[in-house]
């Protein structure tokens, strides 16, 4: 559990006016700024940073929970991008501009995002062909960004990029990572997505020049930063599903209690009971285990990585059997948010990592028991 001041601050800036913006956004699709700057004012993310470089875990997926109980998967990753990048700022900014840009992101008084996707690259970050060079007392970055949510609203991008006058394409040694003003970029059309319809998702040309002080990291150093801010990302997704999971799971009980079919409310036949059951016990387990990451209290990309892929998986299953379960008017667009939130668990294993990207990381982290296995093996042989 957070702290209850943290719990108080939630609560007061998550009201009505939140729900009546995030609806109006599915409507529109078009994030809403006022959301996020309302959060600001509200001190949602002053409290949570304070004086902080890194963030109290409980207090992130305090957040995360809040943000998954709206029913609105571009407006929960929204602001957890912009949360993100003020993870990566509040680390990482190592001079007076990028430490005001911060403070500025937490007021709210700029709006940041992460570009990272390429059509060249996609998950792999060190496939970045965005180029940064020496250019004056500054850098020239130049290069193409496919897939950059927020940037249609955004003061400044956190730009994966490479060193164009070192490395080459997949050498983690020639990432880099700088903060963009959006005013010197070209913003496209935001997409039309299968989900997500108010994450404003859109490409972005860059051929910019800009001072020395907005590299966030250098050239060697940019992969382990952007992954360090994205394993927040990751455990935000996690948190949000856990929530947005809890409220599916509710409204599907409530249906089932209240329908009634071949003499008999749903609740009382036997195999949808004990369907709801099974993805109950693993939504609990998912909640146990959040709780117990964020009582160790560390960051960790291996554990971000795990919980990202499990709980998008599980989320993606319990979307599925809530929307089977709650009947044929689940399906129909008629006000019901059971077939948005179906197509919208979908980004959960694309966004962010994909879970084979993400389970590579979980493979390269575990160790084999040799020792064990070799005197396994010896007993074998004396047989």
């Amino acid at each position: 559990m957070t702290d209850n001041s943290y719990d108080d601050v939630l609560a007061k800036a998550f009201d009505d006016r939140v729900v009546a913006w995030t609806e109006q956004a599915e409507l529109d699709k078009r994030f809403p700024r006022q959301l996020l700057e309302h959060l600001g004012a509200a001190g949602v993310f002053a409290r949570k940073w304070e004086d902080r470089k890194l963030t109290e875990l409980e207090h992130h997926f305090a957040l995360a929970r809040q943000l998954g109980t709206l029913g609105s998967a571009a407006i929960g990753v929204g602001v957890s991008l912009h949360d993100s990048a003020i993870a990566i700022l509040r680390r990482f900014g190592r001079n007076d501009f990028l430490r005001n840009l911060a403070e500025e992101a937490i007021a709210v008084e700029k709006v940041l995002c992460i570009g990272a996707s390429e059509e060249s690259g996609g998950s792999d970050l060190q496939n970045a062909q965005t180029m940064i060079e020496p250019e004056g007392d500054g850098y020239r970055v130049v290069g193409h960004k496919k897939f950059v949510s927020l940037s249609p609203i955004a003061d400044y991008i956190l730009v994966v990029c490479r060193d164009a006058t070192s490395g080459s394409a997949g050498e983690s040694g020639s990432v880099a990572l700088a903060a963009v003003p959006t005013s010197q970029v070209q913003v496209g059309t935001p997409y039309e997505k299968l989900g997500a319809g108010p994450l404003d998702t859109a490409p972005v040309t860059i051929d910019t020049w800009i001072p020395q002080e907005a590299l966030i990291a250098r050239p060697a150093t940019g992969l382990a930063v952007i992954s360090w801010g994205l394993a927040h990302e990751r455990y935000s997704v996690a948190g949000q599903i856990a929530a947005a999971c809890e409220v599916m799971l509710g409204l599907t009980l409530a249906r089932m209690y209240d329908r009634t079919q071949f003499g008999k409310r749903l609740y009382d036949h036997q195999a949808l009971r004990l369907r709801i059951a099974d993805l109950q016990a693993r939504v609990d387990l998912l909640r146990y285990a959040l709780d117990g990451v964020a009582a160790e209290g560390k960051i960790n990309l291996r554990t971000a990585a795990s919980l990202k892929a499990t709980s998008a998986k599980l989320g993606e299953e319990v979307a599925s059997e809530c929307l089977h379960i709650f009947g044929g008017i689940g399906y129909l667009q008629v006000g019901l948010p059971f077939e948005r939130w179906y197509r919208d668990m979908k980004l959960a294993r694309v966004g962010g990592g994909a879970d084979e990207v993400l389970l590579e990381l979980v493979a390269a982290a575990m160790k084999p028991d040799n020792e064990r296995y070799e005197q396994m093996l010896a007993k074998v042989e004396q047989a």
